[in-house]
């Protein structure tokens, strides 16, 4: 169950693919080499750069893709700047299960498709026999505990991972003896918290938002890795966009949507301060993050930033 609490609080940074798309920033041209790699932005000011490189979110565990150019586009980096990271620990999550544990389930006598009104239960229990092969685990949660298990069961039948390609950066850049951290730290505890006061109408509708994201992310998930991996923005545009769940708690968790705001601006901020600094900084951001309108790289053009790329 620690694993909900987790993904509750990752929300905001490792969105899943999801309809419907982003506004998304005027920025894009694409520049390909032979065994093309990701997509990489290359900023300057004065003898300091930053190469930015977008990523999307989850991809297929089996994915192909070019290890090798990014292995040399950290060479000769000081620093790697790597997505915000919530601060949530193993006592955290402790305490949060024996505090609140029980409260993700429903009271006794109750189910969770009982509770759900038509067409929803029908379209629920259609992506739900399509992610996971035993209806019984979801029988008694709550709805945005069922949204959740939602995702992870997708994930896991989808055979996604979220956690690259940012451990092959971090192994990359540990064997070069680059520094990695964080462009923030964040605190996710009371806005997961937060989650478990919304209403049952609230949760019906975020668990509707999350249908949708599975039935989205089965379609165009592995199609938007692929595109990432040559460097291909439109393909990634085309089949990426924002969770309908994240957004869905986002504006009934308004520490949630503030804590996105402060993560979009920390890392322009953090990308800023490293551009005042001789030498080559590496930064990993979220495409959602690094391309919508009022992103990261349209904050970066407001300071007047030189901004090159995609080059691959």
């Amino acid at each position: 169950m620690w694993k909900a609490v987790a993904l509750l609080s990752l929300l905001l940074v490792l969105p899943l693919q999801a309809q419907p798309a982003p506004q998304w920033a005027q920025i894009e041209q694409v520049e390909v080499k032979a065994r093309p790699g990701p997509a990489v932005w290359h900023l300057t000011r004065g003898n300091s750069e930053v190469w930015l490189l977008g990523t999307v979110g989850v991809m297929p565990k089996d994915l192909d893709w070019n290890k090798d150019y990014l292995s040399e586009l950290l060479d000769g980096a000081r620093a790697i700047l790597m997505p915000p990271k919530a601060d949530v620990g193993l006592v955290d999550i402790a305490w949060f299960l024996l505090m609140h544990g029980g409260e993700l389930s429903l009271p006794r006598g109750q189910t969770l498709e009982a509770g759900l009104a038509e067409p929803l239960r029908t379209r629920f229990v259609a992506t739900r026999n399509a992610v996971s092969d035993d209806a019984g685990d979801y029988a008694t949660d709550i709805p945005i505990r069922a949204a959740i298990r939602l995702q992870q069961d997708m994930m896991k039948k989808a055979d996604l991972t979220g956690r690259e390609p940012n451990e092959t950066i971090a192994d990359l850049a540990r064997r070069k003896h680059i520094a990695i951290k964080p462009v923030t730290q964040f605190a996710a505890m009371d806005a997961v918290r937060d989650i478990l006061k919304l209403s049952p109408e609230q949760q019906r509708a975020c668990l509707a938002e999350a249908v949708e994201d599975v039935d989205w992310s089965l379609a165009h998930a592995g199609k938007a890795a692929r595109a990432w991996a040559v460097g291909d923005i439109k393909g990634v545009r085309a089949n990426y966009s924002e969770s309908r769940l994240g957004n869905c708690v986002m504006a009934a968790v308004h520490a949630f949507g503030d804590m996105d705001a402060r993560n979009i601006a920390d890392t322009g901020a953090a990308i800023d301060a490293a551009l005042n600094q001789p030498g080559k900084t590496i930064a990993v951001v979220g495409m959602r993050q690094l391309l919508k309108r009022g992103g990261v790289l349209e904050r970066l053009q407001a300071m007047h930033v030189t901004i090159e790329g995609p080059a691959g």
